[in-house]
């Protein structure tokens, strides 16, 4: 398997650039992965008896990264923003149960 043969180095060869955020069959990673496996009319050969799936997938994501600007379908989630809400305070302990030794004693069977 040889990309760099259409899609030159980093993208921009005969084949459709890889460098760019416009995707002609869709930029999700199921898409990337489709059009490696089952390939495309025109040109994009199938590597679906070439390469492993897993194989495929480890080549979406490189193919993925190589898009120089965010796609809209790769913005952050909603655990990657931050809290509206001021960080807890150092000085003051969250989470800790203290147990004096008399207590510990009681609690053994």
């Amino acid at each position: 398997m040889n990309c760099n043969g259409c899609h030159a180095n980093g993208g921009g060869g005969m084949g459709p650039a890889l460098t760019d955020a416009r995707w002609r069959y869709g930029g999700s990673m199921n898409d990337i992965v489709k059009t490696i496996l089952n390939g495309r009319p025109n040109g994009m050969p199938a590597f679906r008896n070439r390469i492993t799936e897993d194989q495929a997938w480890e080549l979406a994501s490189y193919v993925r990264s190589l898009s120089s600007r965010t796609r809209k379908d790769i913005l952050a989630g909603r655990a990657d923003q931050p809290a509206n809400i001021p960080p807890p305070s150092l000085n003051e302990p969250r989470g800790v149960i203290r147990v004096t030794p008399e207590e510990d004693v009681e609690r053994r069977p």
